[in-house]
């Protein structure tokens, strides 16, 4: 292998012996030979050129021949020659290996894992069963997609009807990269090569929305969800000439290129006249459920009881829920199937949630009773009444805290308190330990997450709704 260099003017000819080793002679181990005619001047440069480039005109060539005495003494460097091809795109080369990014001909597709997704239950959902014990027959693979973080992803290259590639994306730093050859797999472990990167853009709606949103390039995927993310705001089978849309959206790249988009993370509407302004932000619960919030939130968004625990303010628990309670005045062994609030007589009675009154009036040991039916086959019983509210009757609506009785002794009672029950599908269960049924969708822990984030991601918003005009691209490197 020849390697030419130019040095003070003059072409140097290194020649290379043996892998990777190169040696320069020094001048006296070099005959200089003049050449013949500048035609065959010519020649010679021209045909170096294609190695060098250009050659100034006062250079002159020099003919080296291997000296007599040569030995290892004589390298002076190792060159640093590729042993693989090399394969240029985007404007640029890169050196190809197993963990290179395939672009030829094919498409890609993602999957997001799921909270309790594994490597087994996620291939067999793609109906990839074949290709999962393929791989899995590799310990290497096997042990690297042990276990799968909610929310990363596949990403598979399908070329054909032959999955070339996989790329699972465990975080945006590390990346575990599965690579066919013939009929076989082989995966190794990629740091800093995978980003997730926010794509914030905003458009204005001139003719619709897929015609306009690909136009700055938004693509197909994403325009679908669009209308899905923003179904409870806005029909768009009605946009205006003038609206306005704002997106930001996750692309994945491998190696600087997109391979996938995926997950809308927000959105905003704007009508053309401003009347109207909508904004949803993606936010994952902690049980894995995706959803898409109003970035203004409010109460109803926050997971709440619809059941207060005990019927009345104050008191003492007198007595637990016990199935084999020894009663306190027959002194038998007799579940006590509620609990016991002790309190002076007149003391108000609440009823602990909504619902209907089914039963009022006296009941064996229970003395005045009342019962209520509550959704989701619920009833609560308050017994030892001493009277009921007045207007109260069977087939009455209540409220939760509404006062529906007061505090007595009836019935078999050794003191003014009130029995308190709770019942689902007429089985009695503990009021102090049963879960209670809950509205809203956050708790309030995940209601500060999620405000957090709607203030940071409405921002960006904003931020995109500046450049529509001259439909900008504001996007940021936001890693997820």
């Amino acid at each position: 292998m020849r390697l030419y260099n130019i040095r003070n003017g003059e072409m140097q000819l290194t020649v290379n012996y043996g892998a990777n080793h190169s040696y320069i002679p020094s001048k006296k181990q070099t005959k200089k030979k003049r050449l013949g005619t500048w035609s065959s001047r010519f020649m010679l440069f021209t045909g170096s050129a294609i190695t060098v480039g250009n050659i100034p005109v006062y250079s002159s060539v020099y003919q080296i021949e291997q000296p007599a005495n040569f030995s290892s003494t004589h390298i002076l460097q190792e060159l640093t020659i590729p042993t693989v091809p090399l394969k240029t795109y985007s404007g640029y080369a890169k050196e190809l290996d197993d963990t290179s990014l395939l672009i030829e001909k094919g498409t890609w597709t993602s999957y997001s894992i799921k909270k309790n997704d594994s490597f087994a239950s996620a291939f067999n959902r793609l109906k990839l069963s074949a290709l999962y014990k393929k791989l899995s027959a590799n310990t290497d693979i096997k042990a690297a997609l042990g276990k799968l973080k909610p929310n990363s992803v596949f990403l598979f290259h399908k070329s054909g009807k032959k999955i070339t590639q996989i790329i699972y994306v465990a975080d945006h730093r590390k990346a575990y990269i599965i690579s066919r050859s013939g009929n076989h797999f082989t995966g190794k472990w990629s740091n800093n090569r995978v980003k997730l990167h926010n794509r914030n853009i905003s458009f204005t709606i001139k003719t619709s929305l897929a015609n306009d949103a690909a136009k700055v390039k938004i693509p197909p995927r994403i325009i679908n969800r669009i209308p899905k993310v923003l179904k409870k705001d806005v029909d768009f089978r009605r946009l205006h000439r003038g609206d306005k849309i704002a997106v930001i959206y996750e692309n994945i790249e491998f190696d600087g290129e997109i391979i996938s988009s995926r997950n809308i993370l927000a959105v905003s509407y704007e009508s053309k006249d401003k009347s109207k302004h909508y904004k949803r932000i993606r936010y994952t619960l902690n049980n894995g459920t995706v959803l898409f919030l109003s970035a203004n939130g409010n109460d109803s968004q926050i997971r709440k009881s619809t059941f207060d625990r005990k019927p009345i303010r104050g008191g003492r628990l007198s007595s637990r829920f016990n199935p084999r309670r020894k009663h306190p005045i027959f002194h038998t062994i007799r579940p006590h199937t509620g609990v016991d609030y002790a309190a002076p007589r007149g003391t108000p009675i609440h009823a602990t949630a909504d619902g209907i009154i089914r039963f009022r009036g006296r009941k064996g040991g229970y003395g005045k009773v009342i019962d209520i039916r509550h959704t989701g086959r619920i009833t609560t019983r308050y017994g030892h009444m001493s009277t009921f509210k007045k207007g109260l009757r069977v087939g009455s609506r209540v409220k939760r805290g509404d006062i529906i009785g007061y505090v007595g002794s009836t019935g078999n009672s050794t003191g003014n308190h009130v029995h308190y029950e709770y019942q689902i599908a007429g089985r009695p269960v503990n009021p102090e330990t049963v879960k209670l049924p809950t509205v809203g969708l956050l708790s309030s822990q995940e209601q500060r997450k999620f405000k957090t984030l709607a203030r940071i991601l409405t921002k960006e918003l904003e931020q995109a709704k500046q450049f529509t005009s001259v439909g900008a691209d504001f996007s940021n490197q936001v890693s997820g």
